[in-house]
């Protein structure tokens, strides 16, 4: 196997990871919709706080979970961008080191700010949105019993 199909084997080993992270993410969206809708469909008849509450809890966690994927995945996007350029440098070509996948020398958003990039934030602040709507409305219309 010479150095051409060594090292396209090598991209094809990160397009896979970053594939996978996406994929990943992706699922996890999945997962927080449909975890919202089944409770909010099966609890409308036995709404309770400690439901929403715990809801929120959990599509939060997954919010934060989604953000870590994307952040690794921009962390081997920049390892791919990196040893294509190492590549098609002449100079560089001798550097590559060949199936490291060691990304801890890329610096990319941390998790937290990941969470508030706009497709992360506008995704789970709607669903964790319209979850406060319902505890408010669910407030509102049982304060009396609340009260008791």
């Amino acid at each position: 196997m010479d150095d051409n199909e060594l090292f396209a084997k090598y991209l094809e080993m990160i397009q896979n990871i970053i594939e996978r992270l996406a994929r990943n993410s992706f699922q996890i969206k999945a997962w927080a919709a449909t975890i919202f809708t089944a409770v909010i469909v099966l609890t409308i008849s036995i709404i309770n706080i400690l439901i929403f509450i715990v809801l929120i809890v959990v599509v939060s966690l997954f919010w934060a979970l989604d953000s870590y994927y994307l952040k690794q995945e921009r962390l081997f996007r920049k390892l791919y961008t990196q040893k294509v350029t190492q590549f098609n440098n002449p100079d560089e070509h001798e550097k590559i080191e060949m199936f490291d996948m060691d990304v801890s020398t890329f610096q990319v958003d941390n998790v937290f700010k990941t969470m508030f990039s706009i497709s992360e934030f506008l995704y789970y602040i709607a669903i964790i949105g319209t979850l406060t709507a319902f505890l408010i409305t669910y407030l509102t219309i049982n304060w009396q019993v609340l009260v008791k």
